[in-house]
């Protein structure tokens, strides 16, 4: 068995001449997914926590419960999630995850006037769809359509995700305060139906599907020796046959690597200030700076802005370096950010939104990492392992903060993420790819205009 260089590119093919590759059709789709699904959950919850908790007389502390018993519910359902994207493809998970969003979304504007209510409406409904379809299925497609321009691809689809706050965070609290939030949970949930789910249709599960190669790449033919007893049709499919490196962790192999686990507290501890800070921002915004709901909207938006630019620069720049020092380096400058918060000067939160927001979309790289360290052909069990384990401290940061915020203010709160942000920094830096196990398989791909194998 050989052994690949971790330093090594994945090699899969000779670069396509001309014609637009069909994976960045579907990359558009499923960003498309994404942005909505993270406009919605991610940033525009922050614009409903206030209101909602208000209209249905909650503390900070309740609704932040209500909000990240999702995230709870990610730990148990995240594993079979993976396990049935990587066993039956990526779409269905999609199409039942959104339409439950979107139905979800609706009956929260409509039905949402107490605790329970809210708890199935949009715990069970709204978080509940998003997870099932709004991003782990697209990482799925994303990471099987793209091997060399992998980076740059999850750059693009996690810039997606913070465009989606961009466009949603101002409108939704525009909506809100002119119209009320049952209106903006109305509206939102029918664009699901109007806009998502058709565009969702052109996504596909890998390029194999359609006789293409990831990154639009060339197949490579194999020059094989004819035997005496081979017909003149067999020696035409052995030069269709084509050799994919095939560089693949099992689940045990990456379970038993270092490299999985400090990925993994690695992340477990940035997610659990993300989560804090992006459900809390809004009413924090409010309450330590004294910014009205509007203006906060507004500086979500550009904090989301910084995450479109911060996914595209992050994705490109790990490309050409390693990726878990990219990470250490902007997890590092999270900390800081968060440190101009703690001086609580309200000048300070503009740097602090340029910074903060930038790292924020740089989250694709761990997807891109995992991807890079352990393959794809079983990614999505792995990322599934690794939402289980991180997800219960993704929950506990915006209860944590919740909580702190109700007896004595944020500062704690930022002063706690600080620490977070500064420990994950030096477990990133320290992440190194282990070395992996390589098999040559010969899998038959269809080229264009011919049937596909299998």
């Amino acid at each position: 068995m050989a052994i690949q260089d971790p330093t090594e590119p994945t090699p899969i093919g000779t670069k396509a001449p001309g014609r637009i590759y069909h994976g960045w059709f579907v990359l558009a789709a499923s960003c498309t997914v994404m942005g909505f699904s993270s406009g919605v959950t991610n940033y525009g919850a922050t614009a409903f926590f206030n209101p909602v908790s208000q209209a249905l007389g909650l503390s900070a502390f309740l609704t932040s419960v209500a909000i990240s018993m999702a995230r709870a519910e990610n730990t148990v359902l995240a594993p079979l999630i993976g396990y049935f994207i990587d066993k039956y493809g990526p779409r269905g998970p999609i199409f039942a995850g959104m339409t439950m969003m979107g139905l979800g979304l609706i009956m929260f504007g409509l039905f949402a006037n107490n605790l329970l209510m809210f708890i199935v409406t949009w715990t069970f409904m709204v978080s509940l769809g998003a997870n099932i379809g709004g991003f782990a299925p697209n990482w799925a497609t994303i990471n099987n359509w793209f091997v060399r321009k992998k980076g740059r691809a999850m750059g693009i689809g996690m810039a997606s995700q913070a465009m989606g706050g961009v466009v949603l965070s101002p409108l939704l609290a525009f909506i809100i305060a002119h119209w009320g939030w049952e209106t903006g949970a109305i509206v939102t949930g029918i664009a699901i139906f109007l806009l998502v789910l058709p565009i969702a249709q052109m996504i596909k599960t890998r390029p194999q599907d359609m006789g293409l190669l990831p990154d639009g790449d060339q197949p490579e033919p194999i020059t094989i020796q004819p035997s005496a007893v081979e017909d003149e049709s067999s020696q035409k499919a052995s030069q269709r046959r084509i050799v994919l490196p095939s560089f693949n962790f099992s689940i045990g192999q990456a379970r038993r690597t270092k490299s999985f686990w400090i990925l993994m507290a690695a992340l477990g501890l940035r997610q659990m200030g993300q989560a804090g800070m992006q459900l809390h921002m809004s009413p924090m915004l409010q309450a330590r700076y004294g910014f009205g709901a509007v203006e906060a909207g507004a500086l979500i938006s550009i904090l989301a802005f910084m995450g479109v630019v911060g996914a595209i620069v992050a994705g490109i720049t790990g490309d050409h370096f390693p990726r878990r020092w990219v990470m250490g380096i902007i997890v590092a400058f999270e900390a800081v950010s968060l440190l101009l918060l703690v001086l609580g000067n309200s000048w300070l939160v503009y740097p602090f939104l340029v910074i903060f927001g930038f790292g924020q979309g740089s989250h694709a790289l761990n997807r891109a990492i995992l991807g890079e360290y352990f393959g794809n052909s079983h990614y999505a069990r792995l990322w599934g392992l690794l939402s289980m384990a991180t997800t219960p401290l993704a929950a506990a940061g915006p209860i944590y903060a919740g909580w702190i915020s109700d007896s004595s203010g944020y500062g704690k709160v930022l002063f706690t993420f600080m620490f977070l942000y500064g420990f994950s920094s030096v477990l990133y830096w320290n992440c190194r790819r282990p070395s992996l196990p390589v098999t040559t398989s010969q899998d038959d791909v269809a080229l264009p205009g011919q049937p596909n194998a299998g």
